[in-house]
């Protein structure tokens, strides 16, 4: 089992903002965060489009940087209007049979454990690791589970949250055997690139013994990364956090959270990272010098 310093700090990684390349040449990123949806590299079933992936990398890697892949297959519907966050999933994974739910701002989400939707992901994501396992560009691919890949079906500020999901047949024991199941489907793929597990909440119901805790557990027994994709100034994260290299990810940009960033950059930093997640818009001149200061420690510990 890793330590928390056994990989050393690698520096901030731009995220946010759609796949933008215009930080590539920053002296204090390192690297990107590249978000992709699912039904925009395999639109029609078994025809890839890796031309987008390449096309967004290409800036990264001609400056000598690397990248973080994502796909996910549902999101909130203002997260990419670009790439349609809010149909993730290919129709013609619906076609099949697989079931929906729409939350209030119109998002599409899939019926994840649907036997159809597994098969066809598990054949997409050994296409995508044929492609990119082990691609000395990729720095880490993140293990997408719900929604925007994080581990929990939906995220919507949703009062009727768990009636619509058991609409279609949600329950946390089903989502737990879903979630394990695609942990293996990367598992299987993915040998040589690291692979980075996005936890929250996890289970929308409230079964006992059904908490974020658990998926942690399984992820840091099987030597993944996990990411903190929430980092709050003040929190401390529990073990098993850190016995696996760990990703910070801020928790919005601070025109949003109303945070400071030299205050989140500390709170990333003492999580002893492999890298930050920063927010492009907090990527600015006027904080070159506090992310200069963060640069600086590529290298050590963080």
């Amino acid at each position: 089992m890793t330590t928390p310093n056994s990989h050393a700090f690698q520096g901030v990684y731009a995220f946010s903002g759609g796949n933008t390349s215009d930080l590539a040449t920053n002296p204090d990123v390192a690297g990107r965060s590249l978000v992709f949806y699912w039904a925009q590299l395999e639109p029609a079933q078994g025809q890839y489009r890796w031309d987008l992936v390449d096309q967004a990398m290409q800036p990264w890697v001609a400056a000598g940087k690397k990248v973080i892949l994502r796909v996910s297959a549902a999101g909130w519907a203002k997260w990419d209007t670009a790439a349609d966050s809010a149909h993730g999933t290919p129709a013609w994974v619906y076609e099949q049979g697989v079931k929906s739910v729409t939350e209030q701002d119109d998002a599409v989400m899939p019926e994840y454990w649907n036997p159809a939707f597994e098969k066809d992901m598990a054949t997409f994501l050994q296409a995508f690791a044929a492609r990119y396992d082990g691609n000395a560009n990729v720095a880490a691919v993140d293990i997408s589970i719900g929604v925007g890949g994080e581990s929990k079906a939906d995220s919507e500020k949703n009062d009727n949250l768990l009636s619509l999901w058991q609409s279609i047949g949600y329950t946390d024991e089903l989502w737990w055997q879903y979630a394990q199941e695609t942990i293996t489907a990367y598992t299987d793929v993915f040998h040589r690139t690291p692979l980075a597990l996005m936890p929250d909440k996890t289970f929308i119901g409230t079964t006992d013994g059904y908490n974020e805790e658990k998926i942690v557990d399984y992820a840091v027994a099987k030597g993944i990364w996990l990411q903190d994709n929430g980092v709050v100034p003040g929190r401390t994260l529990s073990a098993p956090w850190g016995q696996t290299p760990v990703i910070a990810e801020m928790r919005g940009a601070t025109s949003e959270t109303g945070d400071n960033l030299a205050d989140d950059l500390k709170a990333a930093l003492a999580e002893h990272p492999v890298f930050v997640l920063v927010f492009t818009s907090d990527i600015t001149d006027a904080n070159r010098d506090v992310l200069h200061r963060v640069a600086a420690q590529v290298g050590t510990g963080g």
